[in-house]
């Protein structure tokens, strides 16, 4: 794991704001246990072939925030905890969760029918195990000893890191699973141009949500 220099959280300074790892969180559960469902319900009975293409594409995008978003965690979230808890927290049970999860990523990517209902559950299922650990477990931990400005660059580093395309799916599919006060608060951490891209992105991704989902 990466070495870093950090100033950890000292007795009095003001707590982290996990708003936005709570509502990626939350984003990824939803969502993966309403595609779980669909596909399950649907078995090996082909879509019509423009919800079908809607799916796959959706299923692309969230593939790829989930590893892009455990890769961020490995490599630069995971080092600032490390430096600032020290002993207090052992990283290693999570990251191990994260290696598992990569293979059943590339079988809902390729597989289709029963067997891409099937990932899909195997993956409800880690998750709401690992994001059920990682809450309970390493939230109390980085409140405790994480500073605001360490946190703060690593979310920097994490929205500068995005490429455009994923952005474009990610933004409207997080603003979907925030509510209000969440949906504020990350836009003004994130700043001007996330809002307008909010505001370009949302009606195309609520119409593929419709097609999908019905």
């Amino acid at each position: 794991m990466e070495t870093v220099i950090v100033s950890p959280r000292r007795a009095g300074d003001p707590e982290i704001d996990l708003t936005a790892m709570s509502v990626i969180h939350r984003a990824m559960r939803e969502d993966v246990r309403r595609l779980a469902a669909l596909t399950a319900a649907q078995g090996d009975r082909p879509f019509p072939a423009a919800r079908e293409a809607a799916l796959a594409a959706h299923l692309e995008g969230l593939a790829r925030e989930i590893h892009s978003h455990h890769g961020k965690e490995d490599d630069v979230l995971w080092p600032v905890i490390s430096a600032s808890a020290g002993a207090a927290i052992d990283l290693k049970p999570l990251s191990e969760d994260h290696t598992e999860i990569d293979p059943i990523l590339d079988r809902i990517r390729t597989g289709s029918g029963t067997a891409r209902a099937q990932a899909l559950a195997e993956l409800r299922d880690l998750l709401d195990d690992h994001i059920a650990e990682e809450e309970a477990v390493l939230f109390p931990i980085m409140r405790a000893y994480v500073s605001v400005a360490d946190f703060e660059a690593c979310e920097k580093r994490f929205r500068e890191g995005a490429p455009m395309s994923q952005l474009k799916w990610v933004v409207p599919w997080l603003a979907g699973a925030a509510d209000e006060e969440e949906s504020a608060r990350m836009l003004k951490a994130a700043g001007l141009p996330f809002r307008i891209l909010l505001a370009l992105t949302r009606p195309g991704h609520l119409k593929r949500q419709r097609l999908i989902f019905g």
